[in-house]
């Protein structure tokens, strides 16, 4: 499925309308690379193997075996499940997905879930790393929590922070907040607020053992 804008000059002075299409209920396919464009709204769920580039708009679940990229007009509403994402426009949904990158223009609230990511725009809400998070210098988070093993900070996070390894605070970067950390660096500049406090690994519960059941005893006469 793909859609294309219309470069062909129309012999009418009157504007098109705004092109609206319907999905739901059930879930699109999508079997090649796909191109929503700024004149297109689409409502329902996306499902497919390649990428997926929006320029418009889409309310629902988008789920991609690819790269998802959102530009700047593009605006999605709903759950993502991608390999790889990067964000110019807005999310206002969930995302998990391998590699994230979030540029300067870019906008996403509730919740993240990815191995590597880049951030250098405004996000809210809860971010989860599994290996690194890059903060860029343009970035402005707002963190219900944010926590990965390493975190490098050049721009600003607001929240909850834990580094369950290192949080690196370059010379511009800002951190406010509830701090855990294991090891922390900071560069001369860097700015630090809150209270701050040693990440210790939460101990492994321990397995339920089973009791061996008491053998009767018998009295004899």
């Amino acid at each position: 499925m793909a859609f294309f804008g219309n470069d062909k000059k129309s012999s009418s002075s009157t504007p098109k309308p705004k092109q609206t299409t319907s999905v739901a209920p059930t879930s699109k396919k999508i079997n090649s690379a796909t191109i929503i464009t700024a004149c297109m709204e689409i409502t329902g769920n996306l499902q497919g193997s390649d990428t997926l580039h929006v320029d418009g708009k889409i309310i629902g679940d988008i789920t991609v075996s690819n790269t998802l990229v959102i530009g700047k007009s593009g605006l999605v509403v709903g759950e993502v499940k991608a390999k790889n994402a990067i964000i110019n426009g807005e999310l206002q949904g969930s995302i998990q997905c391998d590699e994230l990158e979030v540029m300067q223009t870019g906008k996403l609230s509730k919740e993240i879930h990815a191995k590597h990511l880049v951030l250098d725009g405004q996000i809210e809400g809860i971010i989860m790393g599994g290996s690194r998070i890059e903060v860029l210098e343009n970035a402005k988070i707002k963190a219900d929590k944010i926590q990965a093993p390493t975190i490098t900070v050049h721009g600003a996070i607001e929240g909850k922070i834990i580094a369950t390894e290192l949080l690196d605070i370059g010379s511009k970067g800002s951190v406010e907040g509830e701090i855990m950390v294991k090891k922390i660096k900071t560069a001369e500049g860097g700015r630090m607020v809150g209270s701050m406090s040693t990440y210790e690994a939460p101990k492994p519960k321990p397995q339920p053992t089973k009791e061996t059941p008491e053998k009767s005893q018998t009295k004899e006469g």
